[in-house]
This record gives C-alpha cells, structure tokens and sequence, in this order.
C-alpha cells in the first residue's frame, strides 16, 4: 500500500508526470512525422489561398469551431450524411486542425460542395432565412468590417515554415488578394473551400 508520503512528494509526481508525457509523445506524434512524406503522397489536400486563409481565421475568431466539427466518423448513419470518413491525408496542411468535438450545428467537413455563395450569405447574416430552426447567431457585422491584409503575408510565411507550400509568389502577392474585402466575404471563401480538394475522392 502506498504511504501518504509517497502519495503526496512533489518528486514523484514531476516524475510520473514527465514519463507519461514522454510516453505520449512517442506514441502520438513520432509516427506521424515518421509517415509524414507518404501520408503527403497519398493526400488530395490543397493549401487554401491567402483569402481562404484570411476566412478561416475568422471562422476561428468568431468561434464557429466550437459548435462545428470538421470530422466525419467512420460510422455508416455519419458517411451517409456527411460523405466519406476523415482520413489523416486530409488535413496535412490544418494548422491548428478544427476537428472538432461538439455538433450544435450539423458537420462542415463537405460544406462547400453543397451550398451556393449566396445561401452561405444569407446564412450568415440571418440564418433563420434559411434554416428557420437554426440556433445559430447571426454575423451581419462580419460584412460590414474590411479586412487590411496586413498580416496576411506573416501568417503565410509561417505555415510555409510549418510545411505547407506556398512559393514566395503567392506569400508577396497575398496582401493585395485580401485586402479591401470583408470578413464576410472572406469567411465565405473559406466555408467554400471546405470539401473540394476531396471531391474526386467521395465517388471512390
């Protein structure tokens, strides 16, 4: 039986600490940069533009993560629903991922394959217009804020850093591609862009 001593030193628990997340890191994390070049080969993702870029970073401060998934399960009721199951391939260039762990509102991984840009802003400025029993707050103010572009560029360079492939180009020429537009607008690329590069994959 352990003491109480033994239960309650600090060491020990800096120790087990430290061991259970060493333990973590191996199994989680080192095989996935082991397969990184394969899993690469084997993906149908695209890098989102600067604009689609500037989108999601709305779709993240606006906190629409929280009562979205982008995650389809392997479950038949899911794949039915929302199309073919996740595959880690998918979301090589998602920095953070938005997968994602409570649905009050329905999944987006497939979203820009099933609604025009239109629908997508009415949506967002009175969702009730279209889904009359939808809980969903309305962001008529995310088309009436412009976006600068200012930060564009950095925000690009470091995914660069993280992996995803972007050339100098496309990095020096993203502040003018963003810039003057809405964040509605801009969010509404991103949702557009949700699904597209793994279209051809769905029929598989």
């Amino acid at each position: 039986m352990l003491s109480k001593d033994f239960t309650q030193s600090l060491v020990i628990l800096i120790v087990a600490t430290v061991l259970v997340a060493s333990f973590s890191i191996v199994v989680l994390i080192v095989p996935s940069l082991v397969r990184t070049d394969a899993i690469r080969v084997n993906s149908l993702a695209k890098p989102l533009t600067a604009v689609q870029v500037a989108g999601r970073d709305v779709y993240i401060s606006e906190g629409c993560h929280v009562c979205h998934t982008q995650m389809v399960r392997n479950i038949e009721p899911e794949v039915k629903r929302d199309g073919r199951a996740n595959k880690e391939s998918d979301d090589i260039y998602e920095f953070p991922n938005l997968w994602g762990s409570k649905r009050t509102g329905p999944d987006l991984t497939n979203l820009g394959r099933k609604y025009s840009e239109q629908w997508q802003r009415i949506h967002l400025i009175n969702p009730r217009q279209v889904v009359p029993t939808s809980l969903m707050p309305a962001y008529p103010w995310l088309f009436r804020q412009v976006l600068s572009g200012d930060e564009i560029e950095a925000k690009m360079r470091v995914l660069q850093t993280l992996g995803v492939p972007y050339t100098d180009d496309e990095i020096e020429r993203a502040r003018l591609q963003v810039k003057g537009l809405t964040k509605g607008e801009a969010l509404i690329q991103y949702l557009q862009s949700l699904g597209q590069d793994t279209a051809d994959d769905q029929e598989r």
